[in-house]
């Protein structure tokens, strides 16, 4: 029962990512839509957990969820004006997920054959990474200068996720594999539309709407979907 009540939330929030901002009275309130969708997750997380049991994975796993939805509400309360807080939520989020991917898997992640594919993934990032910033000249101003070290955890969170989910991949862990790389690209796709449509001059106006469509589309099932490895660790 739990595990379908997990694929139905997970359900519910993809579809609340595309449409709910079509809903007249969520157009009014956002921050209310929003935090809507990160219940959703949240509570996909904790079916999963319900349907599976106790582990350190789901435990870290929700506690970053959890630390995501206080993210959500703080980046967004009155008119951003706690936005700080709510990227140090975030980034304490993503160090739970970064301890999870390393810890919790009997295979290790720096050794032969899979550091040549790691060391690869993080050259990729660093200069795709450098190309957004230099075409969006993205600039921290002031005390958004804070942004910079969250930058960098997202960055290594997203190589441990995406390399884990690699791995997992080769050794046929599809699913699992599957929810991981899915979620780690979407979240960095997120949180870079982010960084653009909050702190950079994009080099066309037409990409400031986009970016800002984005980052739900991407946001919310990227954290489902990390919710949803649960079910299958």
């Amino acid at each position: 029962m739990f595990r379908i009540a997990a694929f139905a939330f997970a359900a519910l929030t993809t579809l609340a990512a595309i449409f709910i901002e079509q809903i007249p009275f969520f157009k009014k309130r956002y921050l209310s839509g929003k935090m809507l969708r990160s219940l959703g997750f949240l509570l996909t997380g904790i079916c999963a957990w319900a349907a599976t049991g106790t582990s350190s994975y789901a435990a870290l796993m929700l506690s970053g969820l959890l630390l995501g939805v206080l993210g959500d509400f703080f980046l967004d309360y009155k008119e951003g004006k706690y936005f700080l807080w709510g990227a140090l939520f975030f980034g304490a989020g993503h160090i739970l997920y970064i301890l999870n991917f390393l810890t919790n898997f009997s295979q290790a992640m720096f050794d032969p054959p899979y550091l040549k594919q790691i060391l690869g993934i993080c050259a990729v990032m660093v200069v795709m990474s450098a190309v957004v910033v230099l075409l969006n000249k993205i600039r921290f101003p002031g005390k958004f200068k804070l942004m910079i070290p969250y930058a960098l955890v997202l960055l290594v969170s997203f190589i441990v996720s995406f390399a884990r989910g690699m791995i997992l991949f080769v050794n046929g862990d599809i699913l699992l594999a599957l929810c991981l790389i899915g979620a780690s690209a979407l979240f960095i796709s997120s949180d870079t539309a982010l960084a653009i449509n909050k702190f950079g001059t994009p080099p066309h106006e037409f990409f400031v709407g986009f970016t800002g469509r984005l980052i739900n589309l991407t946001y919310f099932p990227a954290q489902t979907l990390f919710a949803l490895s649960i079910l299958f660790i």
